[in-house]
């Protein structure tokens, strides 16, 4: 990604789930983001939510548009939500093998176990995509 050009690449992609992994796994596998995922009230785990979405959306903001969006707003969200959404998609990837994401048999529980595991990830996905800017 280049600064003249915000666009999300394939490349941009494979950075956003190897940093998610890279951090997300660690996490993942451990007993307790288990056991805090069935105790955490909801309201809180979006919380967590929206606070992991607001902090990735200040380091996008500072790092690959220097604090100036100038007419690329959509690219901006899009980029926010596609890093976020991505790296649920590779937490809920590493949750679904080592067989703690029970989306049939508790769904909320599911998801917030990848939510509180994307905090982490989400951030480690956009400081790896981001080195080679």
């Amino acid at each position: 990604m280049t600064d003249s050009n915000q666009k999300i690449r394939l490349n941009d992609v494979a950075e956003i789930i190897l940093g998610a992994v890279l951090i997300g796994f660690p996490v993942a596998v451990t007993e307790e983001v288990w056991t805090i995922s069935e105790e955490l009230a909801l309201g809180r785990v979006l919380y967590i939510c929206l606070g992991s979405i607001a902090i990735l959306a200040w380091f996008v903001f500072f790092i690959f548009y220097h604090g100036k969006l100038k007419g690329s707003v959509g690219q901006f969200i899009m980029r926010v939500l596609l890093a976020y959404l991505i790296t649920l998609f590779a937490v809920g990837s590493m949750l679904f093998a080592v067989d703690q994401l029970p989306f049939l048999t508790d769904p909320t529980v599911a998801i917030k176990r990848m939510i509180i595991v994307a905090l982490p990830a989400s951030f480690a996905a956009t400081v790896i995509d981001s080195i080679h800017k």
